[in-house]
């Protein structure tokens, strides 16, 4: 990518986003999601490794320990006049629970990014799969951004969905819960602009088997629908709501100035932001390693601490 390349969202177009050496343009690209197999025991509570219901086709970094090359971040830290934090909720500021109403944010977190917003130049957003009440109460802090439901949910209003994707959606949603929403340990949530199934509960067996169902009901629609793979989660959503790099992009595209922008997140739904941030401070949390993030931590009390030695860069 040149670094005289930009890009148009909406009415404005987006600022150059500064790294240490060069200046980068970002573009905005969709991943499409293929069904895949899971390889756990079914004797586990959970797959091991979550059923892949999508697989990019983009070139797959292989991501280095964040902590290990931490002059390399200090110093796009360092370069920077203004920075943004933008940051997955479950599995990223918080550990996931088996349950989703029983995450509570860690006081620590909470003190860290009231820090972090507190500072001259630097803005912190909150994109989660979870809606925007749900995330925003769990957090409640204010001078955040907060994108709910994958960024097609922000503050004071929603993204709107044409008729075909209303009509596909509907639809989607009472397939999925006449064909899935009985299997035992599997939860189908509405969102009412998506709808998720979670399957944390089921083995790898009846994982598989649902996938492949859930992508026969979805095939219809597929020019308006499109699903994301999350932690033990398939998220089903309308054209209109991309993925995060929406959100991303939103955030960016309101900086003033040349800045470094940091994301961090766990599952497949974050590849969409990594993907239109290549030269930016991006982190996978967890084992995985086929990602476009460039660094990578083992959990979130390591992305506390990362955070916590970013902060201390900040002027």
């Amino acid at each position: 990518m040149t670094s005289s390349r930009r890009w148009q969202s909406g009415r404005k177009s987006m600022p150059e986003i500064r790294g240490p050496h060069r200046t980068i343009g970002a573009t905005a690209i969709s991943i499409t999601e293929e069904p895949g197999l899971p390889s756990p025991s079914p004797k586990k509570p959970h797959p091991q490794r979550p059923v892949t219901v999508c697989r990019s086709s983009e070139p797959r970094n292989v991501p280095r320990s964040a902590f290990r090359n931490w002059p390399e971040i200090r110093d796009q830290l360092r370069a920077a006049k203004q920075w943004a934090f933008v940051l997955d909720f479950d599995g990223t500021l918080v550990s996931l629970r088996w349950r989703p109403g029983d995450v509570r944010m860690p006081r620590e977190t909470k003190l860290i990014l009231k820090r972090l917003a507190a500072h001259e130049n630097v803005s912190v957003a909150i994109v989660s799969g979870r809606k925007l009440q749900s995330v925003r109460k769990l957090i409640s802090i204010n001078g955040l951004r907060y994108f709910g439901v994958h960024g097609g949910e922000r503050e004071g209003r929603s993204v709107v969905l044409g008729a075909r994707s209303r009509l596909a959606l509907d639809a989607a949603k009472r397939s999925i819960r006449k064909q899935l929403g009985s299997i035992r340990g599997m939860w189908i949530e509405d969102k009412g602009l998506s709808i998720a199934v979670h399957y944390r509960g089921v083995n790898a067996t009846t994982a598989e088997s649902a996938a492949t169902t859930l992508a026969g009901l979805t095939a219809p629609w597929r020019d308006v629908l499109h699903i994301l793979n999350g932690s033990w989660v398939w998220e089903i959503l309308p054209k209109e709501i991309p993925g995060k790099s929406t959100a991303v992009n939103e955030v960016v595209n309101d900086l003033r100035q040349a800045a470094t922008v940091v994301y961090v997140g766990n599952d497949g739904t974050d590849e969409l932001a990594f993907a239109v941030l290549p030269n930016q401070i991006t982190v996978r949390v967890g084992q995985e390693r086929r990602t476009l993030a460039r660094f990578v931590v083992r959990s979130p009390s390591e992305v506390l601490r990362l955070l916590v030695r970013m902060e201390k860069e900040l002027p």
